[in-house]
């Protein structure tokens, strides 16, 4: 345990991080027939791979170990375990639909932003889908003995079919990575120049959390791309350097996976949980404000928020014995603030003539906190 506290370690994400990465590797060596169907270029590849799961596991595993997220994440799947999962599977196709592919909660900000968020996202999911299997051996391309024009397709060992080498099949299998680097240039092109031209981006912007991950997506397409363009156009001068150039930056991307923003494609995922969680809260109905009568605040969610704050070991004020802080609408909350305030000053500060009549009378409205 010693050794965790001066490493800065958690215990319980390190043993989920180590058991996914073990799992990773049995599942590589299952479906590559016990490593026989590995390409021995692609080894460097598969090492970063493995750090990067060891690296994004742990942080997954430590993030799901915060309380409102822990909340989140057993609701979600106590719904996906429980009877009503079947009637929940249609709305969570649509919800992943919505959050994972279209993205519409970004084209809610800004239609460029969509655009460069959608490009990246679409362009990283597409390469990592194509590139991975590879890498891990379950895909491969051989020529086909009985016919050299021909390419024979496997999956997991087993023969998946072939195609002529000149069909269009043969073409998008072979330049669908060139396709995933234009669409991944193109996003992260339109992030940079909405990066310079908004004011309130370029001020809060920091090289290694926001500009460092474009700048390596750039390098692994353009060093991607001029792989093709070596092998189509140069009769494949200087390949070897550009294949080890584009093997380093795709390792440098991978081994910062875990600790920047493109996190966020692991997280994303947990969004349908969350929109599952707030639409069970709405069916269930919103409690009134017991300042006002206004309902604000979901029945599922003010249950959640004070068992988490008893897990936080925080305790809310309570007004007149009954009323809790969780119990105030934000307005109300707001009004009480500004009379403990005008309260403090002799009257000074009053911008609020009348106050809401609570069921109970407030006892010190000095200890409300905004």
């Amino acid at each position: 345990m010693s050794v965790f506290a001066e490493l800065d370690l958690e215990p319980r994400p390190l043993l989920g991080a180590a058991l996914a990465t073990l799992a990773l590797g049995g599942a590589v060596a299952l479906g590559s027939r016990g490593g026989r169907w590995l390409d021995p270029a692609l080894l460097g590849y598969l090492l970063a791979t493995l750090f990067a799961c060891f690296g994004v596991a742990y942080r997954y595993f430590s993030w799901i170990e915060r309380p409102a997220t822990r909340m989140y994440f057993w609701h979600t799947l106590r719904t996906l375990l429980s009877p009503k999962a079947l009637k929940a599977l249609p709305r969570m196709a649509v919800l992943t639909l919505d959050q994972i592919f279209l993205q519409r909660f970004i084209e809610k900000r800004s239609l460029k932003r969509w655009g460069a968020h959608a490009l990246l996202a679409w362009g990283c999911m597409l390469g990592f889908a194509v590139t991975l299997p590879l890498v891990f051996g379950w895909v491969r391309f051989t020529s086909d003995g009985l016919n050299p024009d021909r390419y024979q397709a496997w999956l997991f060992g087993i023969p998946a079919g072939s195609f002529p080498l000149g069909s269009f099949q043969a073409f998008v299998s072979f330049h669908v990575l060139d396709l995933a680097a234009a669409m991944v240039i193109a996003g992260c092109a339109l992030s940079l120049i909405r990066r310079k031209q908004d004011e309130g981006d370029a001020a809060t912007q920091r090289f290694d959390l926001d500009l460092l991950p474009l700048v390596l997506l750039i390098a692994v397409s353009t060093t991607g791309l001029m792989l093709t363009a070596s092998e189509k156009w140069l009769q494949g001068r200087n390949f070897g350097t550009l294949a080890y150039l584009h093997e380093l930056t795709v390792i440098l991307l991978l081994l910062g996976l875990p600790f920047g923003k493109l996190f966020h494609i692991v997280q994303r995922p947990a969004q349908v949980g969350v929109a599952i969680y707030k639409a069970e809260g709405e069916a269930e109905g919103r409690l009134a404000c017991k300042g006002c009568g206004a309902g604000f605040i979901r029945a599922n969610q003010r249950r959640d928020l004070e068992a988490l704050w008893k897990v936080l070991e925080l305790d809310g004020a309570r007004h007149g014995g009954t009323v809790h802080h969780l119990d105030l609408c934000p307005m109300c909350k707001r009004r009480l603030v500004a009379k403990a305030q005008g309260a403090r000053l002799h009257g000074a500060f009053d911008p609020f003539a009348t106050i809401p009549v609570y069921a109970e009378p407030i006892s010190d409205p000095i200890s409300m906190k905004s």
